[in-house]
């Protein structure tokens, strides 16, 4: 495994760069579409210009950076123009806001990215446009011609591609000069499109074989369950059709969808086909995993993070037998996972590692792997990254009404980069496991009944013909794990949150506070 860009001083960061060499000679897992994507916000990341906007040349000069890492998957949430910060209301579907640069800039994004195998999806917003869309106007201004009198949809085809009405509904806005009524479930400025008409399908479809065409691997789906909002069965047909036609267009193509739902909700969109769904019942501050943390100490609590992953995969593989998984901690809509650690490192650290050992493909949102805090409004969920302390060399300004805290708890990357003991060099190690074992990354998930004791969680997870056990020492309390009944394991890879050494003596395998261990048999 072969990571291009800065390396840290070996001097400075001896035993993360021997981690790490060890790690690598376990091999490289097939990536396909089990990857560690990255989310970035493009207008939050890098600025390459010095406007104080993030732009997609930052983003490309930090290419090795991510590499460095170990990402190899990207995904960008909007870059098309739109008249907000965020972009999510898109004003033309085949464009680069020209704040975030050109279509030039992208193709040298994407022309980097491959000769680092890092992939890169596209949000897809096809809940809604922005009001400013060429089809949202054209239709309303031919709606303000017609008076009392019916839309004919060959004098203007656009009338069908939202959801009009001269019904005042909640959750609809009137078009002004009429007394015409739109779908707008999350703003004004985002008219919702009608999904059941077949001229949006054949534009969709377009938007998707464009992109495709310049490169892009695929697409995150925003809103998944509000494109019928309260109608499961109907967004499901959605997802279908989006999955079918993405496959036809790319047989590899990428889709993963945003379904903000309950475990069973979940199970139920993945009946659509898809190929993933983020995995809401395990992130967040309300998923399976800092519930977990925050009852560190508690057996109970504790061993039912296995047992939760094993239902988990049986249920999401029995409704699409070709799903992964797409477990993260935080992302653009929720509060940093480091701020629900309480500022504790050894918590942070550990809430990664139950996220990237767990199978499919693991997002991890910009700022996470320095354990970045962040919540309250939108905007400060979505603040600068912090590259270093002096705020300059590609920092970008904050978002408006963004509110910075007033210290990040472990520092910047500069300040963390040559700390062995740094969270971001325990990602490093994290993720290099993640993608030298197979079994870490693709393996079907069952919980080990006699180590899954006490307060450690414990795991077997099976690929073909290789498998690994996961152990984690959910306490601040070191703790051992009896082998004896297992035969001969080998201890393969090991994280230590707060520094003390995992060990294996014999068949006893001794985990500190906090501690992640991955066993492999053992070679005759």
């Amino acid at each position: 495994m072969e990571f291009t860009g800065e390396t840290a001083a070996p001097e400075e960061a001896l035993k993360t760069e021997q981690a790490l060499t060890q790690i690598r000679a376990l091999g490289e897992s097939p990536q396909d579409n089990y990857r560690v994507w990255y989310e970035i916000f493009v207008y939050s990341f890098c600025d390459s210009d010095g406007d104080g906007i993030g732009d997609l040349k930052g983003v490309t000069s930090k290419l090795d950076y991510l590499r460095q890492l170990g990402i190899n998957g990207i995904w960008l949430m909007p870059i098309h123009p739109s008249t907000t910060y965020h972009k999510y209301n898109v004003g033309d579907y085949r464009a680069i806001d020209p704040a975030y640069g050109s279509l030039e800039d992208f193709r040298e994004l994407l022309g980097e990215c491959g000769k680092r195998d890092i992939r890169v999806i596209l949000d897809l917003v096809v809940n809604h446009t922005g009001s400013d869309h060429a089809w949202f106007t054209a239709a309303c201004e031919y709606l303000r011609t017609l008076g009392d009198a019916e839309p004919n949809m060959q004098d203007c085809p656009y009338v069908d591609y939202y959801n009009f009405t001269r019904e005042f509904r909640t959750g609809y806005t009137q078009v002004s000069g009429t007394d015409w009524y739109y779908e707008s479930r999350f703003s004004p400025d985002m008219p919702d499109l009608n999904l059941g008409s077949d001229a949006v399908r054949s534009e969709i479809r377009e938007i998707m074989a464009y992109w495709l065409g310049l490169g892009v691997s695929g697409f995150r789906v925003d809103a998944a369950k509000e494109f019928y909002s309260g109608q499961t069965d109907a967004n499901i047909e959605v997802l279908s059709w989006l999955q079918q036609t993405v496959t036809e267009l790319k047989e590899d193509a990428y889709l993963v969808a945003e379904v903000w739902d309950s475990f069973d909700q979940v199970t139920r969109y993945y009946e659509s086909g898809i190929t993933s769904i983020f995995d809401y019942p395990f992130g967040d501050s309300t998923g399976k995993i800092i519930k977990v943390i925050r009852g560190a100490g508690n057996a109970a609590t504790v061993t039912s993070f296995a047992t939760a992953l094993e239902k988990a995969d049986r249920a999401y593989l029995g409704a699409n037998p070709d799903y992964i998984d797409a477990p993260f901690l935080s992302n653009h809509d929720v509060g940093r996972i480091a701020g629900f650690c309480g500022g504790d490192a050894a918590k942070t650290k550990l809430a990664g590692a139950m996220n990237l050992l767990m199978s499919g493909s693991a997002f991890l949102y910009y700022g996470e792997e320095i354990g970045m805090t962040g919540s309250g409004n939108d905007p400060s969920k979505r603040a600068p990254m912090y590259w270093n302390p002096q705020r300059d060399s590609g920092t970008t300004q904050p978002p408006p009404e963004c509110v910075l805290p007033e210290s990040y708890p472990f520092g910047s990357y500069e300040e963390q980069r040559f700390d062995d003991d740094s969270i971001y060099n325990y990602y490093r190690q994290l993720i290099a496991i993640r993608q030298a074992i197979p079994a870490v990354s693709h393996g079907r998930v069952a919980a080990e009944a006699a180590l899954n004791t006490g307060c450690v969680s414990a795991f077997r997870k099976t690929w073909g013909e290789e498998s690994c056990i996961v152990l984690l020492n959910i306490s601040p309390e070191a703790t051992q794990a009896d082998l004896s009944a297992y035969g001969n394991w080998a201890l393969a890879a090991s994280l230590s949150a707060e520094g003390s050494p995992i060990t294996l003596d014999g068949a006893t395998l001794t985990l500190p506070p906090y501690a992640a261990a991955v066993l492999l048999p053992a070679k005759n």
